[in-house]
């Protein structure tokens, strides 16, 4: 038994490694520290956050599948490069996908999810107001994440999180860092609708939000080179 508990006690550990640098990496990414492109070394990060490949790399999986890290044989990863031409693709996706979504949530969520929501909200308002876009940006992605999941239908959550980790990639690629990239006044709006229980109006204001976002993109592209000791040294947190 004892045995057993040290495992269990070991993954957890791991897992909440796992947790940490996956934040870590995404928001220099979002924080626009990363720019597209860049290369992502196992043996790199692996040396700069102190654990082996293999756990770098179930992080960089992750982040593939999310969209936000490309992976290619005998090329390793890097951070995934969205043309101008496709931008408005992602985007005309997501007013379909969370239109429909949050259709179906208006109404379901329970007073302890709407709590929770408006909670999630305020976190978001914080880390714009203190300047630490990639955490205020990747706590934007959690709002839609939540809402998408009370519509019950995971097939559909699992679709709109990938669009949401996608083009919250294209904002921090195209947008000007001094931007909050997701209102959470918007978002507040939207957890209102949830709350009332009116699908039109809901539907209405992602729409609305979405295009708002999309309008604040500057469609250029242009990259420098990057080194990942120095980002990750200067981000504070290393």
């Amino acid at each position: 038994m004892a045995k057993v508990s040290k495992n269990s006690s070991a993954e957890k550990r791991s897992a909440h490694q796992e947790q940490l640098i996956y934040e870590r990496i995404f928001d220099v990414i979002l924080d626009q520290k990363l720019a597209p492109g860049a290369r992502l070394t196992e043996e790199a990060l692996g040396e700069i956050f102190g654990v082996s490949r293999t756990i770098i790399r179930r992080v960089l999986l992750r982040l593939s599948h999310e969209g936000v890290v490309e992976i290619k044989p005998n090329r390793g990863a890097s951070v995934t490069s969205t043309p101008v031409s496709d931008v408005d693709q992602y985007f005309e996706a997501r007013r379909v996908i969370e239109g429909a979504i949050i259709r179906m949530a208006a109404g379901r969520a329970s007073d302890y999810e709407i709590n929770d929501l408006r909670s999630l909200i305020g976190e978001e308002k914080r880390y714009y107001e203190s300047q630490t876009r990639g955490k205020g940006l990747r706590t934007s992605n959690e709002v839609h994440f939540r809402i998408a999941a009370l519509a019950g239908n995971e097939p559909l959550a699992d679709v709109a999180r990938q669009l949401i980790s996608r083009t919250a990639l294209i904002i921090s690629q195209y947008q000007d860092a001094s931007q909050s990239a997701c209102a959470y006044c918007d978002h507040t709006a939207l957890v209102d609708a949830l709350e009332a229980g009116d699908p039109d109006k809901a539907e209405h204001l992602m729409v609305e939000h979405i295009d708002h976002i999309r309008h604040t993109l500057h469609l250029s592209e242009e990259s420098a080179p990057i080194d990942l000791f120095d980002i990750f040294s200067d981000d504070g947190e290393a």
